[in-house]
């Protein structure tokens, strides 16, 4: 059993590993469009590119991992404090990229770097869409 709590646990750290730095790259965006000078968007695209791969990875990683925790774990039981932190700072980490990007979003339509045919129109989001699944894994 410690063995699988170890590879959750290792699954968990590198996938919010995987989110920091796609926090960091975010507020890079951000501090990049919010200057007078130009955009460097080719640059933040391909380190976008290479971030995704990782997430992808540590995405099916932590898929795996909790499913052989979720087999061997009793119902109803709890998990461990550490883990359950390590979760809810993903969590947390994966709404403020996800905030972020949405004002990276408006920062690049202001700039007129991205057409306005690009982004959802607001009748297509659901702006709760992302609080209900934020509350819903949260109450775990």
């Amino acid at each position: 059993m410690a063995i699988l709590y170890d590879s959750v646990a290792a699954a968990l750290r590198d996938h919010l590993a995987v989110c920091d730095d796609l926090l960091r790259l975010a507020q890079l965006e951000a501090e990049a469009l919010r200057e007078t000078e130009s955009f460097p968007g080719a640059r933040i695209r391909e380190q976008r590119k290479e971030l995704l791969l990782r997430l992808e990875s540590s995405s099916q990683a932590l898929a795996g991992a909790r499913t052989r925790w979720s087999q061997l774990k009793p119902p109803g039981g709890q998990s461990p404090p550490d883990l359950a932190e390590l979760v809810q700072n993903t969590l947390d980490t994966i709404m403020r990229i996800l905030v972020m990007d949405r004002e990276n979003e408006q920062l690049l339509l202001r700039r007129g770097l991205l057409p306005p045919q690009a982004l959802p129109s607001p009748a297509q989001s659901q702006p709760s869409f992302v609080a209900r699944t934020y509350q819903r894994f949260s109450e775990r």
